[in-house]
């Protein structure tokens, strides 16, 4: 997993890597993997939302017009929401955005 960083002390131009005793604080000795992927989907769910002159949803429905490089293809943060939302059952969910 990659490294969390936060914000210290409410100053958004200074960020560290949290210990994972904050981490345990955060999540209240939730399960990890559950906890990673409410929050993804809580993302998703805000940036579906979003104006669509918004940089954050661009980036976020921006398909590049080249190939990907032979081999397994790197996954995509929008990927792994898909993948969420398979496991979940959830179908359609694009249609239900617009």
């Amino acid at each position: 997993m990659g490294s969390i960083y936060i914000s210290v002390h409410n100053n958004l131009t200074t960020w560290r890597i949290e210990t994972n005793e904050e981490l345990e604080i955060l999540i209240k000795k939730k399960n990890i993997v559950r906890f990673i992927k409410s929050r993804r989907l809580r993302w998703a769910a805000h940036v579906i939302r979003m104006d669509t002159t918004r940089i954050v949803k661009k980036v976020a429905e921006w398909e590049p017009r080249s190939s990907r490089p032979v081999g397994r293809p790197k996954l995509r943060w929008l990927d792994q929401v898909e993948e969420d939302l398979k496991k979940m059952r959830v179908r359609n969910w694009r249609e239900v955005q617009r």
